[in-house]
């Protein structure tokens, strides 16, 4: 029996049931071809999704149409259109791949409104509340009651054919800002007609739009629809607004799904990183539910199955939404299920999947395969097991280890230190890095799990190598920090940002922080945690460019208040006083300190990586990870796996 017995309780829905009340929400790891429809890796990703357990899964952000101003130019379409063709036979395929595993397949339906582009719309001006010039110069063109009962309709044709499609559900997004949430928001809706003013007046449209949408798909098909419960803006949604809003659509839809934020403007509340709780819309959803005589899901973060149970327990909600989760591991319900706790892949609240597709590329970092599902098709089997060596027991070593052990290789792996863990090691000391710490152990786990035979303390040699004569090496030994070079480096405490996680005890009062990338910064709200005075010294423009630009507003929405920092200024040298610089006035400075933390990047450990080559007798040889570039996680978790898979 499940330890989470309510998780697991099948619930009906007008004449829907769902198998349990775990719910996959839209997520924007998909792909559409130029038609609009999504591609065939979009079929395998999704119904990797409803293989894994939940009890819906939604294909994300599909625009209701080409003629209404709706498109924002990453999503999916689902009416025909005579010039792109018509995307309803890959939909099928979605709907199939999903209705096969036993969840209720749904489509998000979806209008962007004013934040659209004119180029993606055939050069039209953008649809919105209000008739005005956006900062960009591109204007809004405020919508009369014709445009209204025009979206509405093209809502509706979307949803009926959702309904003709197979779908069996459907979701309408009226949340994070778009055009929906910005008719709903006072923040952005200020008409003064009967549109606009009173919630009631605000609800006024997204009411037109759920009554047509009712109208066109009949009574009994579930209409779900995504709400912000707090907008996270000044004069924006808030909690008692949002569920009086609910209560205004609530005879007209099944489902109401309660999430937070607003894209353009408060994405950090609407996909909440590491520096914001889990669950953390659990009171939104709560409030709303009060207000309403239909089932309300929680969207937010949530990844603890005894707090999922509990907050079903106390009435707070009727379903858990998961997005990000499931695209770490597709597996999670049904491992929930099976009470296989130790074994859910944690989701790290990076935000790559969502963040990195404005760099033209998306994945998990975690998950290999999230978004390659298609390709694994071309994964060659194991001919003959293997012995293999792994070197290097951080992420990339500990990935390679298992997977080859997986695929049925014989697998040893040698850590030079005392423990497994490498470079996220420090991850045991900082609050806000409980996910990638339990990530770490997750890795810890599965290594042991899959009995590689693990030998720490030990360094790898050629002679080792030799000795154990493997088929194939994988050398993950990771990179070193790079150490400044600055004059007086001897006159205070230098260390590096990751000897001040291991070594807090190192750390005086008053730090100054040479370097503003991403662990500069993480490392300064870390020490400002532990009561440390901060300041950061940043030679560029900005503070941690690389870090994707969701996480990054959740990290400076915790970073700005808690640490002084100085962009566009260069440390000169050290004194007995602290650290000289040079602003960007030409000026000098001296910023007073007791120590000094540097972080200025890694260096990468390949003259050793490579020397492990000139063993003798092995068949396949691989340097992954930060020892061929030091970059993100991602590059060591995918490197390993890509090099276990190619032993074959």
């Amino acid at each position: 029996m499940s330890k989470f017995p309510l998780l697991f309780t099948p619930l009906k829905v007008g004449k829907t049931t769902f198998r349990n009340r775990i719910m996959s929400t839209p997520t924007s790891l998909t792909w559409a071809d130029y038609t609009g429809a999504p591609n065939d890796a979009t079929v395998f990703y999704y119904e990797e999704k409803a293989r894994g357990g939940a009890c819906s899964v939604t294909l994300s952000e599909t625009t209701i149409s080409r003629t209404s101003r709706a498109s924002r130019g990453v999503n999916h379409y689902i009416l025909p259109d005579p010039q792109y063709g018509d995307p309803g036979p890959q939909l099928t395929k979605v709907v199939e791949a999903i209705k096969r595993h036993g969840a209720i397949a749904s489509v998000q339906i979806h209008h962007a409104g004013d934040v659209t582009h004119p180029s993606l719309i055939g050069g039209l001006d953008p649809f919105g509340p209000n008739d005005y010039i956006r900062p960009d110069g591109v204007h809004v063109k405020g919508m009369d009651e014709d445009d209204m009962y025009m979206v509405a309709e093209d809502f509706a044709k979307a949803a009926a054919r959702a309904k003709a499609l197979g779908f069996g559900m459907v979701m309408i997004h009226g949340a994070h800002g778009w055009l929906l949430g910005q008719f709903q928001s006072a923040a952005t809706n200020w008409r003064k007609d009967k549109y606009g003013g009173s919630i009631e007046n605000r609800a006024r449209f997204p009411l037109m739009v759920v009554k047509a949408v009712r109208e066109a798909v009949g009574p009994d098909f579930p209409i779900e629809y995504r709400v912000s419960g707090d907008e996270h803006l000044k004069g924006g949604v808030v909690k008692e607004e949002a569920a009086e809003f609910c209560s205004i659509l609530q005879d007209y839809v099944s489902i109401f799904h309660v999430s937070a934020g607003s894209y353009y403007t408060a994405r950090e509340y609407t996909f909440p990183g590491s520096y914001q709780p889990h669950d953390t819309n659990t009171h939104l959803a709560e409030a709303v539910k009060k207000k309403v005589h239909v089932p309300v899901a929680t969207v937010g973060a949530h990844m603890d199955p005894f707090i999922m149970e509990q907050i079903l327990e106390e009435g707070k909600a009727d379903f858990i939404a998961i997005g990000r989760g499931i695209i770490c591991d597709p597996q999670l319900p049904n491992k929930i299920f099976d009470n296989e706790l130790d074994d859910i892949r944690p989701c790290l609240r990076c935000n790559n999947c969502l963040g990195r597709k404005y760099e033209c590329f998306n994945n998990c970092d975690v998950n290999p395969l999230a978004g390659n599902e298609f390709w694994t098709l071309n994964t060659p089997p194991v001919k003959i097991s293997r012995k293999v060596l792994v070197i290097g027991g951080g992420p990339g070593g500990m990935q390679a280890a298992i997977t080859a052990s997986e695929r049925g290789h014989k697998v040893k792996l040698v850590e030079k230190s005392n423990s497994l863990g490498g470079n996220l090691k420090f991850a045991d000391m900082d609050e806000h890095k409980v996910d990638l710490k339990r990530y770490k152990d997750y890795l810890i786990h599965q290594v042991n799990k899959h009995a590689v035979d693990v030998r720490l303390n030990t360094k790898a040699t050629k002679a080792l190598i030799e000795e154990e004569k493997p088929y194939a090496v994988i050398i993950a030994i990771g990179a070193e920090p790079i150490k400044p070079t600055f004059p007086g480096m001897n006159k205070l405490p230098c260390i590096h940002a990751t000897e001040a996680y291991m070594h807090p005890e190192k750390v005086g009062n008053k730090v100054v922080i040479i370097g503003g990338g991403l662990v500069g910064c993480e490392v300064g709200i870390y020490l400002s945690s532990k009561g440390r005075d901060v300041t950061l010294i940043e030679m560029q423009n900005m503070l941690a460019p690389d870090a994707n630009i969701i996480h990054r507003d959740s990290m400076m929405e915790v970073f700005e208040p808690a640490v002084k920092y100085r962009l566009n200024t260069k440390c000169t040298a050290i004194t007995e006083k602290g650290v000289k610089a040079i602003n960007d006035k030409g000026e000098e400075e001296l910023f007073e300190a007791d120590t000094v933390v540097y972080a200025v990047g890694m260096k990468p450990n390949d003259e050793e990586a490579w020397s492990f080559k000139e063993a003798k007798n092995v068949s396949r040889f691989f340097v992954i990870g930060d020892c061929v570039t030091p970059t993100r996680i991602k590059d060591a978790t995918h490197g390993g796996y890509h090099a276990a898979i190619d032993i074959i």
